[in-house]
């Protein structure tokens, strides 16, 4: 299986097959990707905290990766539902059942995949390049980390806009998808050893 959200038509049937042949180990999997949705959430919005010397609008980087990552979070909570209650339901249905359920599927996975759309495009396409510009103007951390914020900005966020409409350009947005743990995981690291050079740098009051 490729994806928690599946796609409609025969794709979504496949989904519905995969998961029930998988069992336990999806439903591991897939709240193993909920709860990364959380922590990556507390991070963007630790990120501010360190950043926001580049500007008052920088305060609306954290507000929106709230609202990002809880349409994302959405879009994986519904075939989570759907795998506790649909999957079972179509595999023991039959006949005119059976069709009803798919068909019931399809609309779910529409739904997950348009609230998934939409949270990775404010994500990628607007807080990173925010966080991106600001850590190029504040030289919190390597300049680097902020143009790889760019690169993550252009191919996941940008060009994953119009990926609904090629699949050429959904393809190449893997390397925005790729890139973008890569920043979180650069931008995490950096400002942690930041913080500790500057703890190490303070001078120790001594006691009386």
């Amino acid at each position: 299986m490729q994806t928690i959200i599946p796609d409609t038509g025969k794709d979504a049937i496949d989904w519905i097959n995969d998961v029930h042949d998988a069992g336990g180990p999806f439903f591991v999997g897939a709240w193993f990707v909920i709860l990364g949705g959380f922590l990556g959430l507390l991070a963007l919005i630790g990120f501010w905290e360190a950043l926001r010397d580049a500007g008052r609008l920088l305060v609306l980087a954290p507000i929106l990766a709230v609202v990002g990552f809880t349409l994302v979070q959405i879009s994986h909570l519904i075939p989570i539902a759907m795998a506790y209650e649909l999957v079972p339901d179509y595999v023991d249905a039959t006949g005119a059942t059976k069709d009803s359920i798919a068909s019931t599927a399809d609309m779910f996975a529409v739904l997950a995949l348009v609230l998934n759309y939409a949270g990775d495009v404010v994500l990628w396409g607007v807080v990173v390049p925010m966080y991106a510009y600001a850590t190029l103007k504040t030289r919190v951390v390597g300049r680097w980390i902020g143009w790889l914020g760019f690169v993550v900005a252009f191919f996941a966020g940008w060009l994953g806009a119009f990926a609904p409409a090629s699949d050429p350009i959904d393809g190449i947005t893997f390397i925005g998808f790729v890139g973008f743990f890569v920043w979180m995981a650069a931008m995490g690291i950096s400002l942690l050893l930041g913080q500790r050079a500057a703890a190490a740098k303070t001078p120790h009051l001594a006691s009386p």
